[in-house]
């Protein structure tokens, strides 16, 4: 186990990018409230957000030998927008073919704007985290902040659909948990045009 925080870790073929803690939910099944934020033997705990040249710095010269270059930590990539539409431009030049985004699909409501025509512009996927259709079970389950609890749910949705539009792929995903309607979330997610995937809790 490393006890050293990480910006950058390697899986199935891909690598992944930690460019912050800040999230906008505290999921009931995100791993890092019952493994102390090691994953897969990696800190991905940040004492605080990385320098895009400290990205860099981490990030291996050859980026073609991977499959795709993900922007997934424990936190909400889109806080740091700017940052990632640099380090997208700098991995491009190092060879990234396809580049990702994970993400709760708030980004709206972070940045007080419509993102997607932004992250169309230097991401290849957007996969969105929905989980659930039901107002009620989206606030047990994803557990938004205050401020964005009332227009969290619709404003997903509004993403995905934005997304569709400007980005060249949009996957929304479901977490196979207990009582959850993934038939509705395949639905809302068809239905805008998006691709859908149900996956297990520890998938990326």
């Amino acid at each position: 186990m490393e006890k050293k925080q990480v910006y950058v870790y390697e899986y199935d073929g891909g690598l992944y990018v930690n460019l912050t803690s800040r999230c906008p939910t505290a999921c009931e099944f995100c791993v890092k409230f019952s493994w102390d934020y090691m994953y897969r033997g990696k800190n991905l705990k940040l004492v605080q957000d990385p320098s895009v040249a400290e990205i860099l710095a981490a990030t291996p010269a050859d980026l073609s030998v991977y499959r795709e270059v993900v922007f997934c930590g424990y936190g909400e990539s889109t806080y740091r927008l700017a940052e990632m539409r640099d380090l997208s431009g700098a991995f491009r030049q190092r060879g990234a073919q396809r580049l990702r985004l994970n993400t709760v699909g708030l980004g709206n409501l972070i940045n007080g704007r419509n993102i997607a025509p932004d992250l169309g512009s230097f991401l290849d996927v957007v996969s969105i985290s929905l989980n659930t259709v039901d107002p009620e079970q989206y606030i047990k389950i994803m557990r938004p902040r205050p401020e964005f609890r009332e227009r969290a749910l619709e404003s997903v949705k509004e993403f995905i659909r934005e997304c569709v539009i400007h980005v060249p792929e949009t996957v929304v995903t479901g977490v196979a948990l207990p009582g959850v309607d993934l038939a509705g979330v395949k639905a809302v997610a068809e239905t805008a045009g998006a691709v859908f995937r149900a996956r297990a809790q520890l998938d990326d």
